[in-house]
Formats: C-alpha cells, structure tokens, sequence
C-alpha cells in the first residue's frame, strides 16, 4: 500500500507541477497579450488627442500597385476623419451658419468622393494598369500607373476628366508614377 501511495505521490505530483507550469505559461501570455495591447491602444489614443495631425509613410512604396493602395489608404483614413469632424460639428447643434457649412462641406466632400471613384474607374476602363484621382479646391490631380503617356493618351484621359468634373483643362494636372 505505501509503495502504492508513493508511486501515486510521484505521478500526482508530476501531474500538478505541470498544470501549474502551463498555468504559469498561460499566464505570461495573457499578461504579455495586455501589455502589448495596452501599447496600442496609448499609440491610438495619442493619435487621437490631435486629430490634425497626418501620419506619413516613411519607407518607399516598392512597386506602383503599394504605391497606389498605399494613396488609397491614408485619402481614405484622411476622409474618415474629416467626416467624423463635420458630424460632431452637427452633432454639437452649433449654430444655423456653421451647422448650414458643415453640411455643405461633407455634401462636397462626397460629391468630390464618389467623382474621384467615377474617374478613375472610367479610366481604368480605358486600359491604364492603375490610376488615382484627387479633386481639391477645383483642381484635379490625375497619377496614371504608367511608364509614360501618348498625346492620344492623354487626350483620353483629359477628355474624362472634363466631361465627368465639368471643369476647365487648366485645372487638371496628368502625371505618371514614374
């Protein structure tokens, strides 16, 4: 019987050294888990203390496509945040006047949004690889993901441009990504 107990002893004790080990394990990783979660909500959280404050890219896009999602990306994040401001200007009930050009400038912001997405899908249809669109204060800025433009290239995409903006030919601004 004690050698029964002892043999017992030995493997229980085995038994509860290892769930303890793997308590302890677990432990660790839920604390670490915390910590590092804890790091990014303070990142996030001093981000937003000063909205007006961009974050750039410092590393070079590798290739035209990064380049690209990249743009799309941080004008998305940028008018995300833009919204957020004119919806807590309304929001706050401020005055006929601010509340009137708050709502103005988000019908404008959506209007220059889904103007931008028209564009450039319209001239992805055209056959250019990839090609961002920015419309701001009345000027357009087109990026075409090419090696370089013809005159009949242009001349197509300009001809989008205008007829889908209304705007005037001096206003628009044609480059490639390289």
């Amino acid at each position: 019987m004690k050698e029964m107990i002892r043999r017992y002893g030995k493997w229980m004790n085995k038994r509860v050294l290892t769930a303890v080990g793997l308590c302890l394990l677990l432990a660790a990783a839920v604390v670490t888990n915390i910590l590092v979660n804890k790091g990014k909500e303070n990142t996030e959280a001093a981000g937003t203390k000063n909205p007006t404050q961009v974050t750039q890219v410092s590393a070079p896009a590798k290739t035209q496509t990064d380049f690209f999602a990249a743009y799309r990306d941080e004008r998305d994040t940028v008018r995300t945040q833009e919204l957020a401001y004119l919806d807590a200007i309304v929001a706050q009930g401020a005055d006929t006047e601010t509340l009137s050009d708050a709502q103005q400038q988000k019908l404008d912001l959506v209007n220059a949004m889904e103007t931008e997405l028209t564009v450039e899908n319209l001239i992805r249809a055209k056959g250019f690889s990839d090609v961002i669109v920015s419309i701001h204060k009345g000027n357009i800025s087109v990026v075409v993901g090419a090696d370089a433009l013809n005159d009949e290239q242009v001349a197509q995409i300009l001809d989008i441009v205008l007829r889908e903006t209304g705007k005037n030919a001096e206003n628009v601004k044609i480059s490639t990504t390289l």
